[in-house]
């Protein structure tokens, strides 16, 4: 959960800087790798390369929810349109009309 959420802050501070793709990825790497290391500091390689991999997948997994929140995201502003569209298209309702009868011949 640790990870998930280095991984989550990383995202952010990339997304809100105005950087160019190449340079963000440059410095994902670079936190990751330093992340890592300090993560496995005494456990050994194997602990180093679990490390990354668990940040790839985290990142991986972190992307693909981004991707699934934005396609509901559009199918409920698409059908938001549809529905104003359909309600745009409904005619005028029918004017009221006031009737007064009076009865004259054996009305009770």
């Amino acid at each position: 959960m640790r990870g998930l959420g280095i991984v989550l802050a990383l995202m952010l501070a990339g997304c809100m800087a105005q950087e160019d793709a190449g340079v963000r990825a440059a410095k994902m790497e670079a936190q990751d790798d330093a992340s890592c290391k300090q993560l496995s500091t005494g456990k050994g390689a194997d602990a180093y390369t679990q490390c990354r991999k668990n940040l790839l997948y985290y990142r991986q997994q972190a992307m693909v929810e981004e991707q699934q929140r934005q396609a509901r995201n559009d199918a409920a502003a698409d059908s938001l349109a549809a529905a104003g569209r359909a309600m745009q298209s409904i005619g005028n309702p029918p004017q009221s009309v006031n009737v007064n009868v009076t009865c004259t011949f054996g009305c009770r």
